[in-house]
């Protein structure tokens, strides 16, 4: 019995010392610190700079976090099935979270309702105006309308001192029907709107896309040779009427939406009279703070606005990387 009894006690030691050793197994942690947190930004197009510059900062930032940013976006911003697409295949992979800037918000709504279902939080960036149906986290953004209407005024003063009165032929470049357009047009018509003497020769849709623009302002200018100023509603149609306007020997101020580097560098140039800045990549910084903020169950605004600022020659350097 003796021999049995020191047995047991001496297994008993072994077992408590065990016991007591790091080599216990400890239970998987929980939560985001478990798992890579993976968010997907889903963008119209990137054929525009705006875009690839908004995701470079969503992807730096969330580089400090640890996380995986993907950037998901169709061929062309009228493609908005493939967009559609893009979003519910993240739905289906279950990602974290999920930020769209639509083509079209009618069409997105299903996909949107879709991640709803399965619990994935939604964000939406590059637009204020919240969606008909489907629960969006936050909308972070700038005031599309403002920073259309900012662009009139600059444009009315343009003219003012061109002629020496609130006069001359104004050209719309349109982006694909929807709210981005609407907005951005809406705020640029009311403000030259107490200026009878400024007329509007056409509103036409480019598309968001800069050869189509160029296309459209040649097409113009055969129309109508004294056109004195076009108004795009994004750099990239800016941009092609400038390129339009100098193959056609002509003089004539553009003005777009975005203040996008190379549009900045064009500016400067005297190539692109003016911007209205909407800082892509501060829009981006924003939009995965908010995203951070949500997963890790802070409350977060329904509505995240983004600075804008009117850049032509006299403030460019403001803005330009060194």
């Amino acid at each position: 019995m003796r021999r049995f009894d020191a047995l047991t006690i001496v297994l008993a030691v072994i077992v408590s010392l065990a016991g007591c050793g790091k080599s216990v197994s400890t239970p998987p942690e929980s939560g985001m610190a478990a798992k890579q947190v993976v968010v997907g930004f889903v963008s119209p197009a990137l054929t525009s700079t705006f875009h690839v510059t908004l995701i470079e900062a969503a992807q730096k930032e969330g580089a400090k976090l640890g996380w995986k940013v993907e950037s998901l976006a169709p061929d062309r911003e009228t493609n908005f099935a493939a967009q559609v697409d893009m979003v519910q295949a993240l739905v289906r992979r279950k990602v974290n979270a999920i930020s769209i800037c639509a083509i079209n918000d009618s069409a997105i709504m299903g996909a949107v309702e879709q991640a709803n279902a399965a619990g994935i939080p939604v964000f939406v960036h590059n637009s204020l105006m919240p969606l008909a149906g489907g629960k969006v986290e936050a909308y972070i953004g700038y005031d599309q309308q403002k920073a259309g209407r900012l662009c009139g005024e600059y444009a009315a003063e343009l003219l003012k001192k061109k002629y020496g009165d609130y006069k001359g032929k104004v050209y719309l470049l349109l982006g694909i029907p929807g709210v981005h357009t609407t907005e951005r047009s809406t705020g640029f018509l009311d403000a030259i709107a107490p200026h009878p003497g400024i007329e509007v020769v056409a509103k036409t849709p480019a598309n968001w896309e800069r050869q189509q623009a160029m296309n459209t302002a040649a097409a113009a200018f055969k129309a109508t040779p004294d056109i004195d100023l076009f108004f795009a509603c994004s750099d990239a149609m800016a941009q092609g009427a400038a390129q339009a306007i100098r193959e056609a020997g002509k003089s004539a101020f553009t003005i777009g939406i975005d203040g996008n580097p190379d549009t900045l560098k064009d500016i400067k140039e005297g190539v692109v009279t003016a911007s209205c800045a909407v800082y892509p990549g501060e829009m981006g910084r924003i939009t995965l703070e908010t995203i951070r903020q949500r997963l890790e169950g802070q409350p977060v605004q329904s509505k995240v606005e983004t600075p804008i600022k009117i850049i032509d020659r006299t403030n460019v350097d403001e803005l330009l990387q060194p």
